[in-house]
């Protein structure tokens, strides 16, 4: 599994960079996105794609950390150009605040779209551990 993902990684450092370091600073990231992430993907094979998305774009979770710069991330990564994501699943990828409506399109690759969301949560979790995050 390490092997599919070992490509993702640099995807995932970038998208760390351009969504939480932008957000919060290099020394700054809550250290509950390294959590967060863990729990993203047992969410996923727990109770699907479709009911996790619907957690994680909650606006209004009293969540210690913003779930939706999680998605960010995880779009990101699954969207850049050394993802194996298909091109046609690609285009379909709008933007994060519409994730959940962007999977119930018709024609959608959902399974495609969950495969491809746990090998970003394994790259992001990885990823993470280079940077200093900041305890909540």
């Amino acid at each position: 599994m390490l092997r599919k993902i070992e490509y993702l990684i640099p995807a995932a450092l970038q998208a760390i960079d351009d969504v939480l370091v932008a957000k919060y600073g290099l020394e700054a990231i809550p250290s509950g996105y390294q959590s967060a992430v863990s729990g993203f993907g047992t969410t996923v094979l727990q109770m699907g794609l479709l009911p996790t998305l619907a957690v994680y774009a909650d606006k209004d979770s009293d969540a210690d950390i913003d779930r939706q710069k999680l998605l960010e991330v995880l779009i990101k990564i699954v969207g850049h150009q050394d993802s194996r994501f298909s091109a046609a699943g690609k285009e379909l990828l709008n933007n994060e605040d519409s994730l959940l409506k962007d999977a119930l399109q018709p024609g959608f690759p959902q399974e495609e779209l969950k495969a491809q969301l746990l090998q970003a949560s394994l790259a992001f979790k990885l990823a993470i551990r280079t940077y200093k995050l900041k305890k909540s």
